[in-house]
């Protein structure tokens, strides 16, 4: 018989033993470990300090290039969360001065108002939220990836957002504030596509709006992410498949999202009169290309060389201009090379893509070649020839095709991150690319210090850019030269200008922005001539040179040709009637000349747009009180000082205003104020005298107004008052001796 092979245990009377812990006080449960962070936490924390450090040094760095135009020099963004509802319903530099070529970039214009509003204007804050937003875009990247391959490649997703971030090519876009634009198309860009994502996988509602919303935003930050209306349904209807219906209403969604926005862009656009289509030659040459195949070969050209600045990030410069890429046709090799490897790529994507429809490869080129498509001049013309910029996007497909390479050839395999980490050979790989990329991008934002060190760093490695010359005359004569205080240093300051400026109007003629700094230029060196040559090229060249035309006024003014003043200034105002700069100068041609109704008006205008313009309160006044309408005068004065508390000729002409309407004592306070905030005032002295002779207080007159005229002998003015006052003190010998003095200045001048 067999036995049985589990028997159950024979049965006893022995009590059971009770089990230990029956004896002993309950023990307390255990403290329940403590969750870590999971490795996606880990790999987006490190990416975001990685991108924080290595623009870290921008943050030292001032207003560079076109950073001004959107803040400091933008009167709509420095009216603060008052000017935000008047920046989304005008264009991009309404706030600046008209421009035919303009855009609808709202975004970025809002957020520079809010900083103005919280933080005042400084490039520091500016600085910090193009850093804290590329970080973002970093980490974003990394999410995207990762999800959009099913979080079965976070080891390529995590290489390729690493080289993201550390790439010198993107040191345009983060070190120039400007280029918050683009740093704000990406993130809100990628935001949707995280949030289109998440509703593929889990279908909930507020994921879908949420990224309509978000793509939205990324088409008011910059047109750049246009590209995606047709990344979104690849990766929707092919990448991430798994609900046809919800992929039908993310690509619907989608198109809403950039019809909304190219609604009102249209709107605004049409209701100012702008164009995007009016390209000037010196921003993009291709516009006069000798010949349709050069005007394509040159743009396939550059095509290479973003290709190449992609593999040796070097050297970047910060202007690709006239004549800096010159002509090429297709008997070029360097164009006949990137013609066969971009066909290369877009058939091996499209044969890869063929063969199976979830390729990364293929996604990394299609997302390469559809992103930089947009500014390859190929099939329309965009408002440059080459910038570096315009690889931020494109970026992101060669980064990914790295990472995949990574993984195939060095990796072999996919494996998890702690295994990449253990990898001695990956690591030592991406750490050496890193550090080397991170030095160059580093280095790089040292050039974006200020806009003297940026242009002079690139005129040296790209000579024959007629901008370049321009941006670093411009530069010395704007702001090195009123910052030098040597008079000496000033000439030589302003000779190197010219010279920079002549060298970009020689390489390109017809540079109008060029030949109105020149003027600028020549205008302080005070070589009216030549001055007056290059201001009038300018407003030959271009209908829209109110600068120029308002400099041109400025060199008659001095000149003393008031009538040609006049006609120059009300030129400017026609070209641009918000002027502020030519409204003023007009009303001080007009006080000038003496048509003070005139003056007036067109300083009123000048502290309507500009409430805080001190001198157009000065001049106004002065206009008032010319006409002895010193009532009027008065608080002109007073909003002067109140504006500029240090401002000594508005204490004085206020002082004026009571002298004149015999408030004596009152007149005296208000020298001596003047005298005290600067001691060597001869206008506050002799004011001062007069103020003491009409009290009769004449020993005082005499003590003050030698004072006077020990500061100025050619203050002859006073000497009448030294000869009446010694006559009021009875001493005849010095009334004489003055008297006698006068004669040669007044001969009608006769002691009483």
């Amino acid at each position: 018989m067999a036995k049985k092979t589990n028997p159950k245990p024979a049965a006893t009377n022995t009590p059971a033993p009770k089990p230990a812990t029956a004896t002993k006080p309950l023990a307390e449960a255990p403290a329940k470990p403590k969750k870590s962070l999971s490795v996606t936490t880990l790999i987006c924390i490190g990416l975001a300090v990685i991108s924080l450090l290595v623009y870290f040094n921008t943050l030292g760095n001032g207003y560079v290039l076109d950073d001004n135009v959107v803040t400091t020099k933008n009167t709509i963004v420095n009216k603060g969360f008052d000017g935000i509802p008047e920046l989304l319903r005008t264009p991009r530099m309404t706030g600046v001065a008209y421009f035919k070529n303009d855009n609808y970039r709202p975004l970025s214009l809002v957020m520079f108002a809010a900083e103005v509003e919280l933080f005042g204007s400084n490039p520091m804050v500016g600085h910090l939220f193009n850093i804290i937003f590329f970080a973002g875009c970093v980490v974003l990247l990394f999410l995207f990836i990762d999800k959009l391959f099913g979080r079965q490649k976070t080891v390529v997703a995590l290489i390729a957002s690493l080289l993201f971030a550390v790439h010198p090519i993107h040191t345009e876009v983060v070190a120039n504030i400007k280029s918050r634009d683009e740093i704000m198309c990406f993130f809100f860009a990628f935001v949707s596509m995280n949030l289109y994502l998440n509703y593929m996988e889990k279908g909930k509602i507020l994921s879908l709006i949420g990224g309509i919303i978000a793509f939205f935003l990324a088409f008011i930050s910059k047109e750049t992410v246009f590209t995606f209306l047709a990344i979104v349904p690849m990766v929707f209807f092919f990448y991430r498949n798994e609900n046809r219906t919800r992929a039908i209403f993310i690509t619907t969604g989608t198109v809403v999202a950039f019809a909304v926005f190219w609604i009102i862009r249209t709107r605004v656009l049409d209701a100012y009169g702008c164009s995007t289509t009016a390209i000037e030659f010196i921003d993009n040459a291709l516009v006069k290309a000798p010949s349709v195949s050069m005007k394509i070969g040159t743009a396939i050209l550059v095509l290479g060389k973003y290709l190449y600045l992609l593999f040796i990030p070097h050297p970047l410069i910060n202007d690709y201009c006239f004549n800096s890429i010159p002509y090429v046709g297709f008997d070029n090799i360097w164009v006949l090379l990137t013609t066969v490897i971009y066909l290369a790529l877009a058939g091996l994507a499209a044969f890869r893509f063929l063969k199976d429809q979830k390729d990364p490869w293929a996604f990394s080129i299609v997302f390469f070649l559809a992103t930089l498509s947009l500014f390859s001049n190929i099939p329309f013309l965009i408002g440059t020839i080459m910038g570096e910029r315009f690889l931020f996007f494109a970026s992101v497909g060669f980064c990914l095709a790295v990472g995949l390479a990574i993984e195939k050839w060095i990796i072999k395999g996919s494996v998890t991150v702690p295994e990449v980490i253990n990898n001695k050979v990956v690591l030592g790989i991406m750490i050496s690319v890193c550090l080397l990329f991170s030095g160059l991008t580093i280095a790089r934002n040292a050039d974006w210090k200020d806009n003297y060190t940026l242009f002079r760093t690139d005129l040296a490695k790209q000579p024959n850019d007629s901008r370049l010359y321009f941006y670093l005359g411009d530069e010395m004569a704007e702001t090195v030269f009123p910052n030098e205080k040597d008079p000496i240093k000033q000439k030589q300051i302003i000779r190197e200008s010219i010279n920079y400026l002549k060298k970009s109007v020689e390489i390109y003629p017809l540079f109008t922005d060029a030949h109105t700094e020149t003027g600028k230029a020549y205008l302080l060196a005070e070589m009216y001539d030549s001055a007056v040559y290059h201001l009038r090229t300018a407003i030959s060249q271009s209908p829209y040179q109110s600068i120029a035309a308002n400099n041109l006024g400025t060199v008659y003014m001095r000149t003393s040709k008031f009538p040609e003043a006049i006609e120059a200034y009300k030129l400017a105002l026609t070209i641009n009637p918000v002027f502020v700069q030519a409204s003023f100068n007009l009303g001080c041609c007009y006080v000038q000349t003496h048509q003070y109704d005139s003056a007036i008006y067109h300083l009123t205008q000048a502290v309507t747009r500009d409430p805080n313009y001190v001198d157009a309160y000065m001049q106004m006044g002065m206009a008032y009180f010319q006409t002895k309408q010193y009532d009027k005068a008065e608080p002109l004065f007073k909003k002067a000082l109140e504006i500029n508390p240090g401002d000594v000729n508005a204490v004085n002409n206020l002082g004026a205003i009571y002298l004149n309407q015999n408030k004596y004592p009152q007149a005296i306070e208000i020298f001596k104020k003047a005298i005290a905030m600067n001691p060597n005032y001869v206008n506050a002295y002799s004011n001062l005298g007069h103020c003491y002779f009409q009290l009769k207080q004449y020993q005082a007159t005499i003590d003050i107004l030698n004072k006077s005229l020990s500061l100025d002998p050619k203050h002859v003015n006073d000497i009448p008052f030294l000869a009446l006052s010694y006559q009021g003190l009875g001493n005849m010998d010095m009334a004489r001796r003055y008297e006698a003095e006068a004669k040669k200045y007044y001969s009608n001048f006769k002691l009483e």
